[in-house]
């Protein structure tokens, strides 16, 4: 990985509308998780100054982003470095603007605007949006939206820029379902995804729940016990209302007098606000202010009446404000965010909205009955409103409950989305780095497959080690799985001889500890295990399986059980080998032959056994033992691709990549020091990771971390030969094994009759061409 990861997100603050915030918080906490110390984050902040004192993050730094530096000096510099950056002397000259240098270093932009491109927000926000984005990507910059509302689109000048910077972009996310429908009708598809408010996944905060407990418990309960509604207002509302002839403030006032009536206590306090600004733009403080004068005069005017509204005149976090709703049995909100919060703290809450965007989250939970537009406030209508809310609470929470936890993990999908894009980007900045001049070391899924992680280990009992071609971990973790009651059987093959003494196999299940490690050690030659007996060996079976193939059997497997549900729900865990070709039996009896190694009375063979390369031997009936050097013998004709099966040339999959966890050697020079042989792995489902952990755990397994580029590298000339499209060495060494497996089927006296150590420095040459 780089040594900086250098996000900037723009259209975003800490300080003013804490949905921003909120959002904030959210998508940093999660990059921050996933790049850690590599991670730099620059802020494009339309109030630096109060930025830099609220922002909780060091490795965040605040860039002075105003929109009239946006709009009279980036978007033009920016332009000019588009249209004249390959001048060095301009181009340093322009770099000398501060917004234009912060994206100079940026691998990917982070557009985190609540709404943008909507008819109802104006040509002047519009044309901000718009900038927001052409700046950086006019330098070459990536852009994403996180998650948020976007149109309708019925303008003509917001459809222009709308369609004029949308489908540029990496990403969209939609917020809602009008949202999307909207980005559809005016042709933007292929680059849109619908997830939820990224604020659903801001992380909790102690500090912050601390706070709420104390200021409940001190300021609200103990001045007058009972109900609380919480109060969210908005300036947007009223600025809108008062264009349409509603007084807002006076509405919301009776309103407070009318519930306060009925006994409630109402906390209304500021979703987004600045302390040190008299303009109402991301401030409700002013719009508070006023209707708590209102509410005061008309409670002044009436007997016995009880001042049961809390107004908080101050600029709070967005973890406080969502912890203190949380205390509050009910929320009327006029902020997108507070109805975000209450949502995520499961409280009811009733909606007086301006946009879509409060109807399709509201939707999300199946409660757009409870927003309302601005355009239909009337007293008597919210009194009315808030009557039907209160008959369907109980109604209200548990839909909250049911769908909060599908929305919570919608929103997670943002930055997951964005994550991907962004280490896409860095892998194509990042120099390229092949083995062999073939194999990509930046891509291994395209090689193992997609996977969680790659291990490298051993049995911890000695005598399973013994037996085992490598570190045993395979017959281990099976002993394992079998001892835990986790299956009740694995299937399992080894090989054997008849009386004639013909090599063959037996395949069966594995039902004891001692049949399990009586099959330890792998079989390199062509076994039919999916045919028709054995699979319905498998289908007899009752009780629960574990399964291990090579990649092309585990392949065809998969498809059966797609077919066959009752075999699907009985195999528990499917493991794979690594494969680099399978063989006809003779490459190992011509091998035998060889060595002088009688078949006559045998009774099993072991390929491998022992450290590094290992030695192979034969048992026979009567005890005895015979032993023969692997690498000179059946390596010999293996790796020279004699009797290799045909399909096995054009097969790219080494590493079984439909297998829940796949096994093989490590052929790392640096093992070869090692005392113990070890196995790789590559771990591919949770549920098998949660086995090898207790495996390990339970002192059954030895694991070390092992990485991608170590995987790939453990296979080098297997991935090579594989991958041989491009180099004359490479080719030539692929036609020599075609060859080689032609002659072996057509004259297979002929092969038998050439020296063994001719053989063996044969496939040296063919090693040789594939190891540069």
């Amino acid at each position: 990985m780089k040594e900086k990861v250098n996000i900037a997100i723009t259209a975003a603050s800490y300080s003013g509308n804490k949905g921003a915030a909120a959002m904030l918080q959210s998508s940093i906490g999660q990059l921050k998780e996933r790049y850690g110390e590599f991670l730099h984050v620059d802020l494009m902040s339309v109030y630096p100054a109060q930025d830099r004192v609220q922002c909780p993050h060091k490795f965040v730094a605040i860039v002075p982003a105003q929109p009239q530096r946006l709009l009279f000096a980036a978007f033009p510099c920016a332009v000019l470095y588009r249209m004249c950056g390959w001048c060095p002397p301009l181009r340093a000259a322009l770099l000398k603007n501060k917004i234009l240098n912060t994206y100079n270093h940026t691998d990917l932009v982070i557009d985190e605007a609540g709404i943008a491109f909507s008819d109802s927000r104006g040509w002047i926000l519009n044309t901000y949006a718009f900038v927001c984005a052409a700046v950086p990507m006019l330098m070459g910059v990536p852009v994403v939206k996180y998650s948020q509302a976007l149109g309708p689109f019925h303008n003509r000048y917001n459809r222009l820029l709308a369609s004029l910077i949308l489908p540029k972009m990496k990403l969209v996310v939609a917020r809602g379902r009008d949202t999307y429908r909207h980005l559809h009708a005016i042709g933007i598809r292929n680059n849109v995804v619908l997830y939820a408010d990224g604020a659903f996944t801001m992380p909790p905060a102690q500090e912050a729940e601390a706070s709420a407990d104390a200021f409940m418990q001190t300021v609200c309960k103990k001045e007058r016990p009972g109900r609380m509604v919480a109060l969210s207002v908005s300036s947007v509302v009223e600025r809108k209302c008062k264009k349409a002839g509603t007084d807002y403030c006076q509405i919301i006032a009776a309103f407070i007098a009318h519930l306060t009536g009925q006994g409630y206590q109402v906390y209304m306090f500021a979703n987004a606000a600045r302390m040190d600004s008299g303009r109402p733009r991301n401030n409700d403080l002013m719009t508070g202010d006023t209707i708590a004068r209102i509410y005061n005069r008309l409670q002044s005017g009436r007997q016995h009446a009880h001042n049961g509204l809390i107004w908080e005149h101050r600029e709070m976090d967005a973890e406080e404000i969502r912890a203190k709703i949380g205390r509050c049995d009910l929320l009327i909100a006029s902020r997108f965010h507070a109805m975000v919060f209450a949502l995520q703290q499961q409280v009811p809450v009733m909606l007086i909205g301006w946009s879509h965007k409060y109807q399709e989250v509201m939707e999300q939970f199946g409660l757009s009955d409870y927003a309302a537009d601005y355009s239909d406030l009337s007293l008597d209508g919210l009194i009315r409103s808030f009557g039907t809310f209160l008959q369907d609470e109980e109604m209200i929470r548990r839909k909250i409950r049911k769908h909060l936890p599908a929305v919570q993990k919608s929103s997670g999908k943002n930055i997951r989305h964005i994550a991907k894009i962004l280490d896409t980007i860095l892998l194509e900045q990042e120099p390229k780095s092949y083995m062999n001049h073939v194999i990509d070391l930046k891509q291994p899924d395209r090689y193992m497959g997609s996977h969680l992680l790659c291990r490298m280990g051993y049995a911890s009992d000695a005598a399973i080690r013994n037996n085992a071609a490598s570190g045993g971990m395979v017959t281990a973790l099976l002993c394992h799985l079998l001892k835990n009651h986790e299956i009740d059987g694995a299937w399992v093959v080894k090989t054997a001889f008849t009386a004639q003494g013909e090599l063959t196999y037996k395949t069966g299940i594995a039902t004891s500890v001692r049949e399990i490690c009586e099959a330890s050690s792998s079989v390199y030659m062509k076994i039919p295990m999916l045919s028709k007996p054995n699979l319905e060996q498998l289908r007899a079976f009752d009780g629960r399986l574990a399964v291990v193939l090579t990649p092309c059997m585990m392949r065809a497997f998969c498809s059966i059980l797609e077919k066959d549900d009752e075999l699907c729900r009985k195999t528990v865990l499917k493991i794979g080998l690594f494969c680099s070709g399978t063989h006809d039996k003779k490459a190992t009896e011509y091998a035998l032959d060889k060595c002088g190694i009688a078949r006559a009375g045998a009774k099993r063979l072991y390929y491998r056994k022992g450290h590094w390369r290992g030695i192979s031997s034969v048992e026979y009936e009567d005890g005895a033992t015979q032993e023969f050097s692997y690498t000179k013998s059946v390596c010999a004709y293996k790796n020279a691709y004699f009797f290799t099966e045909r399909s096995c040339l054009g097969c790219k999959d080494q590493f079984a990549a439909c297998a829940d966890i796949s096994f093989g050697d490590v052929w790392l020079a640096q093992m070869k020091k090692e005392k113990i042989k070890y196995t790789g792995c590559i771990i591919r489902t949770k549920e098998a990771l949660r086995m090898v952990k207790r495996a390990q755990r339970q002192g059954d397994l030895y694991t070390r971390p092992m990485t991608d580029e170590q995987m790939l590298r453990s296979q080098m000339r297997a991935l090579t030969f594989k991958y041989r499209e491009n180099r004359w060495n490479h080719r030539l060494a692929g036609l020599l094994a075609e060859t080689n497996r032609a002659f072996s089927f057509r004259h297979p006296r002929l092969l038998k009759k050439i020296p063994l150590r001719a053989v063996y420095i044969y496939m040296c040459a063919i090693r040789a061409l594939l190891s540069w």
